[in-house]
C-alpha cells in the first residue's frame, strides 16, 4: 500500500490503495430511507433488527466480520446529554453486531469528545483503566490517539480557539509547524484502517451555521480535529462537510447511518433545549445521509412552523453539495421512505 495525494477543488486529499482481496458491503440505493415504527417504551433492540435484517436481505449481504475482523459505531455527543445518541438505541446496535460474530472488543465505539463521551454516560466519569461502554472500547478522538499526521483534510481557515488540536506526532513519525497544524483536520484513523465497515448514529437538531446537524455533520465534522473554525459561516461548513464525506477512505466503509426520531430538537440548537423537542415514533436508517437531512430539514420547519418560528428558508448548503459529489439525493421528487415491519419483542412488557 502506498500513499498519493490529490487535489481537488484547492483541497488535498491523503489517499490510498485499497487492500486487495478485501470485501466492503455493498451500500443500499440512494434516495431510500428505510423506517421502522418504535413500540412505546422500546429498547430499539427489535427496531434496529428488523432494519438491518432488511438491508441484509434486501442487499443480499450479511454484516458479518471481515478480513480486518471489526465493526465502527459512530455516536454524537455534542448538544449533551439531552440530546445525545440513546444509549438505548447504541446498545441495540452492540447486540446486532455481536449476533452477527463480532467480539465485543472489536466494536469499536468512537465520538470527537471525551468530555462529551462522559455526558452522555457512554464512558463513566470516574473511569479508570481501558475505556469501554459494556465490553466495547470507546475512542475519544481529542485524546490525539486517533490521528497520524499523513492523513487529513486541508482547509486554509485558521483554527478555533475553542478546538485546536496540539499534535505532536503519529504513526508517521511526521511533525508539523504550527501553520500546517491550523490548516489540517486529521482524520480517525481507526474507521479508515481498521474496521470493515462502520454506521453513524446521529441526532437532529437545528444548527446556525449548518441548517441542519444530522446525519452528514456527525460523519464529517464531528469525525475530525480541528472542526470548530468551520463553523464561521455556513459556506464553509457544507463546504467542508462535503468534501470531507467524499474523502475516498472515510467514505467507502460509511455504510448505514441511523436517526432516532424519538427526539429531536427544532429550533435553539446546537445545544439541548428541552423545551424545542420533539418526539415521534420512529427509526430511520439509510446509506444516504443527504436524504434523511433533507427529511430532518422538512420535519424542523414543519415544527417551526407550527410553533410559531420562522423556517429555515434557505436549504443547507451541503445537500446539494455532497449530492454533486455523488453522496446522496437532497431532491424531495426523488427521497422514498420505506416502512417496514417489526415484530413485537416478546420481553418488552406492554
Amino acid at each position: 500500500m502506498y500513499r498519493l495525494f490529490k487535489i481537488l477543488a484547492g483541497v488535498v486529499f491523503a489517499t490510498a490503495l485499497q487492500v486487495q482481496g478485501e470485501s466492503i458491503p455493498e451500500r443500499g440505493p440512494m434516495g431510500l430511507v428505510w423506517e421502522a415504527p418504535l413500540a412505546t417504551g422500546s429498547s430499539f433492540s427489535a427496531e434496529i433488527s428488523a432494519l438491518i435484517n432488511t438491508y441484509e436481505v434486501e442487499m443480499k449481504t450479511r454484516l458479518i466480520p471481515g478480513k480486518r475482523g471489526k465493526v465502527g459505531i459512530k455516536v454524537n455527543t455534542r448538544s449533551g446529554r439531552g440530546l445525545s445518541t440513546p444509549l438505548e438505541l447504541l446498545r441495540a446496535v452492540i447486540k446486532e453486531f455481536e449476533a452477527r460474530g463480532f467480539e465485543r472488543q472489536a466494536i469499536l465505539i468512537l465520538d470527537y469528545s471525551m468530555y462529551g463521551l462522559r455526558e452522555a454516560g457512554i464512558v463513566p466519569v470516574a473511569n479508570t483503566g481501558a475505556i469501554v461502554f459494556e465490553g466495547c472500547p470507546v475512542y475519544a478522538l481529542d485524546s490525539e490517539l486517533y490521528y497520524d499526521t499523513d492523513w487529513f483534510y486541508e482547509s486554509p481557515l485558521p483554527p478555533s480557539q475553542t478546538q485546536e488540536l496540539q499534535f505532536t506526532g503519529g504513526s508517521g513519525g511526521n511533525s508539523l509547524s504550527s501553520g500546517a497544524k491550523e490548516r489540517k483536520s486529521f482524520l480517525p484513523m481507526p474507521l479508515l484502517f481498521d474496521v470493515d465497515f462502520w454506521v453513524n448514529l446521529a441526532v437532529g437538531v437545528d444548527d446556525n451555521a449548518l441548517g441542519v446537524d444530522g446525519a452528514l455533520a456527525n460523519a464529517t465534522l464531528w469525525n475530525v480535529s480541528n472542526s470548530q473554525r468551520f463553523l464561521q459561516s455556513e459556506a464553509t461548513a457544507s463546504v467542508a462537510i462535503a468534501e470531507i464525506a467524499a474523502i475516498p477512505e472515510l467514505n467507502e466503509r460509511m455504510l448505514l447511518h441511523f436517526v432516532p426520531l424519538s427526539l429531536y430538537q427544532y429550533i435553539g440548537g446546537p445545544q439541548f433545549n428541552s423545551l424545542y423537542t420533539h418526539s415521534e415514533p420512529l427509526l430511520w436508517m439509510s446509506s444516504d445521509p443527504v436524504a434523511m437531512d433533507r427529511l430532518l430539514l422538512e420535519r424542523i420547519n414543519a415544527l417551526r412552523r407550527n410553533n410559531g418560528f420562522p423556517e429555515i428558508k434557505s436549504l443547507p448548503r451541503q445537500l446539494p453539495f455532497a449530492a454533486s459529489l455523488g453522496l446522496g439525493t437532497f431532491d424531495e421528487k426523488r427521497i422514498r421512505i420505506k416502512q417496514i415491519g417489526v415484530k413485537k419483542d416478546p420481553l418488552r412488557m406492554e
